[in-house]
């Protein structure tokens, strides 16, 4: 089954949350490895023009996430950021099943410089970027392995010039408790079910390990 977007297109942040609520979960932009997902890119008039794209709508994807309107992340890998509702974060939450970064580590899932990272958050609590205990070479293939697993997240920005635009971290659960409330109440197979039920409606089935493999999902 295919699912109808609406062909208004989105030219403000009032109206992309108005898209992401009603397509559950997209992409910023396309992506060959994902094409029949949704997109940002493909919503707005500024289609096929990255530089007006990032222009027009660079604010967003950071201001809605910390305004707890919609979640953002690269949970679909390194360099490919992704909105999801409120409505569908819990089942994307819920299908990490084991989420406990000290038990990652010790079945290899995750490194030690990201339960570093972890950690220290966990003790002084929101960070910033430069201020993380890792080396700003290896900060970016430290922070996605834990967004992808729905222990970090942005909690805020250091500034919003050229400078001192950076991101300040913090622990998902303090962000959006109430996504995890829910997602406590859900059966991990229903969260994985919902998943995998929302590519295939997007004309991109996944087979059961290609899920486990895409989004990290440990049982």
């Amino acid at each position: 089954m295919s699912v109808e977007i609406d062909p208004a297109p989105v030219t403000t942040p009032e109206e992309f949350v108005s898209f992401i609520n009603g397509v559950g979960f997209c992409l910023w932009q396309r992506s060959v490895r994902f094409p029949g997902l949704p997109s940002l890119e493909a919503a707005t008039p500024w289609d096929g023009d990255t530089h007006a794209l990032f222009h027009n709508t660079w604010f967003w994807k950071d201001d809605l996430h910390i305004e707890k309107r919609l979640y953002y992340g690269q949970i679909l890998g390194s360099g490919i950021a992704v909105f999801a509702s409120r409505e569908m974060l819990p089942y994307l939450i819920a299908a990490q099943g084991d989420n406990d970064a000290r038990t990652l580590y010790e079945k290899n899932r995750l490194t030690h410089a990201a339960l570093t990272v972890y950690e220290h958050i966990e003790r002084n609590g929101a960070t910033a970027s430069n201020q993380l205990p890792v080396d700003p070479k290896e900060r970016p293939k430290t922070l996605v392995p834990l967004q992808q697993r729905f222990l970090l997240t942005k909690h805020g920005l250091t500034g919003r010039t050229r400078g001192t635009y950076g991101y300040i971290w913090g622990l998902s659960e303090e962000h959006f408790p109430d996504a995890f409330s829910a997602a406590g109440r859900l059966r991990v197979e229903a969260g994985r079910q919902r998943v995998r039920q929302h590519f295939a409606d997007h004309g991109t089935p996944l087979t059961d390990k290609q899920a486990e493999k895409l989004f990290h999902w440990t049982e």
